[in-house]
């Protein structure tokens, strides 16, 4: 086997000279000590070759410790093996069986052996991220929206590390993605409250490739094809991200959604108001469009709760709210102003054509009465509004000015508008 050591170590230079010739692949090299590398390399085949297994893998698995540790991509290995497998292939010396079959033994040696102790690296780094968000779960008062939605999958996953740490065959968890705790808790509708039908759609789409690739990786450790493990461990954790970016994007934005709602009556509260009215307001002085706000108010609904009860009183107040943006128009806006107060935003809209549009809404209001808790109530509401024009260079000033013609509407009768 000399030959075959010897030609091994003439294409094992030339791929080097290849590398440190190339600017794209020096980049990666130039900061590590490359001759350290090269030493486990030739090493490693040495051994091998002359069949020493047990050194050569500890060699190969160095090189793939120093590429995890020195943050060279795992992939230069496999490039740099297929080369030296090329340059071989060229040698007509070395065309007989005998070298054909042992050249594609020592290279898949080195790959699988380099990929091991790649491998263990990824897994320690890994596993202590799992241990510290484990370990963020069982404080109290947590806060982070993993405790809510994922901690199954990390406590499945954490198992997983361990059976693929001890090169364990048998599975210490669920393969079948719909058995699994997050998979149950999918499936019968726990997680619908957050993820709408597209996104359980996405997450289920994930969650399936995760055990996919679990199931692929107990293969592969039953047949010890560490480079394929590898590469599946790694889109298990990719997706593993994918799950747990997913899930929080989709809990941030409807976190921001729900602190703009009021959660009685489902409206944009003040928070919100603020955004819009100020863009709306912009928007209008850009363009020289009129825009009117009013501000509407339940009439006598201090007598209400007085009489029936707070529990009514919220009953009401859903009800009204239902009632005015059911005859909106769908560029009109609607804010939980406070208490029993509602400000309606219409853009675009002169004053001829907001008293158009606010009496639909008294009328929707007052058209018949609100039933709640066996109760019949009449009930009714006032509205002062203002247009921009009226006030041009302050937005409060037409609020203000809206609200006292609330007031005068209230004074003057009640259930009416004053514009």
């Amino acid at each position: 086997m000399n030959l075959l050591e010897d030609k091994i170590d003439l294409a094992l230079k030339y791929v080097y000279n290849y590398y440190l010739n190339d600017d794209y692949m020096y980049r990666f090299f130039k900061g590590i000590s490359f001759k350290d590398i090269q030493h486990y390399i030739n090493t490693g085949f040495k051994r091998y070759i002359s069949g020493d297994t047990n050194e050569a893998k500890r060699y190969f698995f160095k090189v793939g410790d120093t590429f995890y540790k020195e943050n060279v991509p795992f992939s230069f290995f496999y490039d740099f093996i297929n080369k030296v497998k090329y340059y071989l292939s060229k040698d007509e010396t070395l065309n007989c069986a005998e070298y054909v079959d042992k050249l594609e033994d020592v290279t898949y040696f080195a790959e699988n052996t380099f990929s091991y102790g790649y491998l263990v690296n990824l897994m320690k780094n890994d596993k202590d991220w799992i241990r510290e968000e484990l370990r963020i779960f069982k404080g109290k008062g947590t806060v982070s929206v993993l405790n809510t939605y994922v901690k199954d999958h990390f406590i499945w996953l954490n198992k997983l590390l361990e059976d693929i740490k001890k090169l364990r065959t048998n599975s210490s968890v669920e393969l079948n993605p719909n058995a699994c705790e997050f998979g149950k808790k999918l499936n019968s509708g726990d997680l619908d409250s957050l993820l709408t039908l597209k996104y359980k759609d996405i997450v289920k789409r994930i969650h399936d490739s995760i055990h996919q690739s679990a199931n692929e990786i107990y293969f592969f450790i039953e047949k010890r094809a560490f480079k394929n493990l590898v590469i599946e461990y790694i889109n298990l954790f990719r997706n593993t991200s994918r799950l747990v970016s997913t899930i929080a994007l989709v809990h941030s934005v409807s976190s921001e959604t729900e602190a703009n709602i009021d959660p009685l009556t489902l409206l944009f509260n003040r928070r919100a108001m603020e955004v819009i009215l100020t863009n709306q307001y912009t928007l209008a002085k850009i363009t020289g469009n009129d825009f009117v706000i009013a501000v509407a108010d339940i009439d006598d609904f201090k007598k209400i709760n007085d009489t029936y009860g707070h529990l009514v009183g919220d009953c009401v107040l859903k009800e009204v709210a239902k009632r005015i943006r059911e005859v909106l128009r769908k560029s009109d806006f609607v804010f939980r102003y406070g208490g029993e107060e509602f400000l309606i935003l219409l853009p675009y809209t002169g004053k001829r054509e907001a008293v158009r549009v606010l009496e639909k809404v008294r009328q929707n209001v007052s058209k018949e009465p609100i039933n709640c808790k066996n109760y019949n109530l009449d009930v009714s509401i006032s509205i002062g509004a203002a247009a921009l024009k009226e006030s041009p260079d302050y937005l409060e000033k037409i609020i203000e000015l809206a609200d006292k013609r609330l007031y005068k509407a209230k004074k003057t009768g009640k259930n009416k508008i004053v514009i």
